[in-house]
């Protein structure tokens, strides 16, 4: 099983660099649109997401969603290259979206 980025052009080099493949987006309906497109996969277990990207109220709500509905993929919404929006730090994000502290 594998992850997969979605976010900005510098986060998605930097992920690439060790390995994790990407979908590069610009506005909020391309990251949206990346999502339908990684969630047909069933290669994909984890889903990093900028928050630049999931923190738009649609795509907000549709992150909330799968998450009530589906145990997989994990998404993980994470800083993206310009910085947090609203999260202090990443390991809050990652022990808010597990559940348990690392």
């Amino acid at each position: 099983m594998l992850g997969l980025v979605i976010g900005d052009s510098d986060m998605i080099t930097g992920f690439r660099i060790v390995g994790i493949e990407g979908i590069e987006v610009t506005s909020g309906d391309e990251a949206r649109q990346a999502l339908e497109k990684t969630l047909l996969r069933n290669d994909v277990a984890i889903i990093i997401i900028s928050q630049a990207f999931s923190t738009k109220p649609a795509m907000h709500e549709e992150i909330f969603k799968l998450r009530r509905e589906h145990r997989t993929p994990l998404i993980v919404e994470i800083p993206g290259s310009s910085g947090p929006t609203g999260e202090a730090r990443l390991s809050d994000l990652i022990n808010k979206t597990l559940g348990f502290t690392l």
